[in-house]
């Protein structure tokens, strides 16, 4: 087995006293085969689970660094350091890291991404519940007002706000637009819509499930943020169109503020407001010229002498106040006049009532110094009595109120509810409104199940077209 071929140990044999005459008593001869099952390098077991990870059944790590060291540089061995030597486990180590994931932790990602969507999805369920609970909400301009009656279509509620908004008046110029959350749609038949309809029509759609997911994402990425987004509401505004001013209908009528560019504008007709407050037609003809003063002109935009509040309403229980003030001047033996001032503070956001210095009589009642309004308080209402008189403005009244304010007579404070009368001025010209557009509660309130003890007569109804 063990021969010198390359004749390291000289130039005879390696004597390894297998001569049974050299002195070694008692040792059998070696044989090949024994010396190889003595030297050989045992094999390497086989993993026995083939599922198990890889790298668990690598063999066990060896040194890659072998220092050879020959015994005798003289004879011609070269000294090799630090030669790497790659070995089966390394090249296991090396695809370790690359092994996928077991199949169990991909379905455990999906199952978990699973019910959160379904958690995300039952919010926005919940969220949708409370939504459709909630009235929607009338905007135009400054002015909200919760819609109590869904019922009604759009255009019932265009006439319905045409008083207090007389913009609103012309069908013709005004559309509807309808925003829930980052919703906006305009209705197309508002004679037909009826606000819940279109109400339901939006939270029953794909994309409003869409905004309410979106909106629970959002709201929970900022949890713990002390900014609150603006609350989901369903808003509903009119739109006016503009109406044009010098070409309507066909092109042969037209609106314009001087006489002389309605002649020469070539329209057949023409309206132009005049110095005395009234819109006069002008018609041109081959023989001349026709003018007549106009009525119902429908491309002008209609406007009525009134009031539309910029303020709350002045609460009931302060006109009740000054009701019983007037009241503690008539007795039997005397019936005086008295006067009070109704403020608006800035600061505090509420009305307040002012009694100035005055000099009262049966027929006049005059302050001692005139009261103006400043930027903290403005002066909303000046309000008088006529004791035991009716409610009327007197010509002094007229000469007294020419600011531009509102006025108020209260007569006939004998009875338990007196008369009132209200009015504005508009640099001196008057016009009566209802004392309800100003005072709040005026009409009063009273359980509604009362009505379910009142029938009516169905031949009154009938006759009165009811």
């Amino acid at each position: 087995m063990f021969e010198n071929e390359n004749n390291l140990f000289g130039g005879e044999g390696l004597d390894l006293g297998n001569d049974m005459g050299a002195g070694f008593d008692g040792f059998t001869p070696f044989d090949s085969g024994e010396a190889e099952s003595i030297f050989a390098q045992a094999p390497v077991q086989e993993p026995t689970n083939k599922e198990e990870n890889p790298v668990s059944n690598a063999p066990a790590a060896v040194n890659t660094t072998t220092e050879v060291v020959a015994e005798d540089k003289g004879a011609g061995m070269e000294v090799k350091k630090d030669e790497q030597v790659t070995t089966a486990a390394d090249e296991v180590v090396k695809t370790a890291d690359v092994v996928p994931a077991p199949k169990e932790s991909q379905n455990q990602a999906n199952y978990f991404d699973a019910v959160i969507a379904d958690a995300q999805n039952k919010e926005a369920e919940n969220a949708k519940s409370v939504l459709m609970s909630k009235l929607p909400i009338f905007s135009h301009g400054s002015a909200k007002e919760e819609i109590v009656d869904t019922s009604k279509t759009f255009d019932d509620l265009r006439k319905e706000k045409a008083e207090d908004f007389p913009e609103l008046d012309d069908y013709s110029v005004v559309t509807w637009t309808v925003t829930y959350g980052t919703i906006s749609k305009t209705v197309s038949t508002p004679k037909k819509t009826t606000i819940a309809s279109f109400k339901k029509e939006i939270e029953n759609s794909k994309e409003f499930t869409t905004m309410l997911t979106k909106a629970q994402n959002k709201t929970a990425d900022k949890k713990g943020s002390a900014k609150e987004d603006k609350p989901i509401e369903c808003v509903i505004s009119p739109k006016t169109k503009m109406k044009p001013k010098g070409v309507v209908d066909g092109g042969y009528k037209g609106v314009f503020t001087s006489f002389a560019d309605a002649q020469t504008s070539g329209k057949v007709i023409a309206f132009v407001p005049s110095d005395d407050g009234n819109v006069y037609e002008i018609r041109s003809e081959k023989m001349g010229t026709f003018i007549a003063k106009a009525e119902n002109v429908t491309m002008l935009d209609k406007v009525r002498a009134g009031f539309i509040p910029a303020l709350p309403k002045i609460p009931y229980e302060i006109l009740s106040e000054i009701i019983s003030f007037f009241k503690s001047y008539i007795t039997e033996s005397k019936e005086f006049e008295a006067l009070a001032y109704i403020f608006w503070s800035f600061e505090d956001e509420e009305y307040f009532v002012y009694i100035p210095k005055q000099k009262v009589s049966k027929a006049r009642v005059i302050p001692e110094c005139s009261i103006a309004d400043d930027e903290k308080n403005l002066l909303v209402m000046q309000i008088h009595s006529h004791n035991t008189m009716p409610a009327f403005f007197s010509r002094d009244d007229d000469a007294g109120e020419q600011a531009t304010k509102l006025y108020s007579v209260v007569g006939r404070l004998d009875k338990v509810f007196p008369d009132i009368k209200t009015r504005i001025s508009v640099g001196g010209k008057f016009v009566e409104i209802n004392p309800s557009t100003v005072f709040d509660g005026f009409e009063g309130m009273f359980p509604e199940e009362w009505q379910e003890s009142v029938e009516l007569d169905s031949r009154y109804v009938k006759e009165a077209g009811l």
